[in-house]
């Protein structure tokens, strides 16, 4: 009697726990897809560059014995509003993300002395000079308006 009290309860316990690990598994858990949000790429031997993808701010900064210094930072955004561009909305859909990738840059010319930079949302372009980490000549392009 006590032999098959002590198999009962054993076997209750061991259904118990098997039945917790099944609800444990069918649980949907949230699945969390990131893409990187900084880039950076080396501009010459003299500077680095550093570009938020997801807010347009390109940050560069000249190489120093001890690390990085003279850090520069330009806001693309502000640039087209001084450039005198309307400001134009992304996509509802995408109104209330941080997209990372949204803006894409390229180095063009020899030694990558053109950066140009693409918002991949509402097709704006900017173009700039770089010259020991100082960006000068900037542009700016609306693909739906050229």
């Amino acid at each position: 009697m006590k032999k098959s009290v002590i198999f009962i309860l054993l076997l209750s316990s061991f259904i118990a726990f098997a039945e917790k690990n099944e609800k444990a598994k069918k649980e949907n858990k949230p699945v969390m897809q990131y893409d990187a949000r900084y880039e950076a790429i080396h501009l010459s031997k003299k500077a680095i560059m550093f570009f938020d993808t997801a807010e347009g701010i390109l940050n560069i900064a000249l190489n120093s014995k001890t690390g990085l210094d003279t850090w520069r930072t330009y806001d693309i955004n502000k640039i087209a509003k001084k450039k005198g561009m309307v400001e134009r909305e992304a996509s509802p859909l995408f109104q209330e993300r941080k997209v990372h990738g949204r803006y894409q840059l390229s180095l063009i010319g020899e030694e990558g002395r053109k950066l140009i930079m693409i918002d991949t949302l509402i097709g704006r372009v900017w173009t700039c000079r770089q010259s020991n980490g100082v960006c000068e000549v900037w542009k700016v392009y609306d693909l739906r308006n050229e």
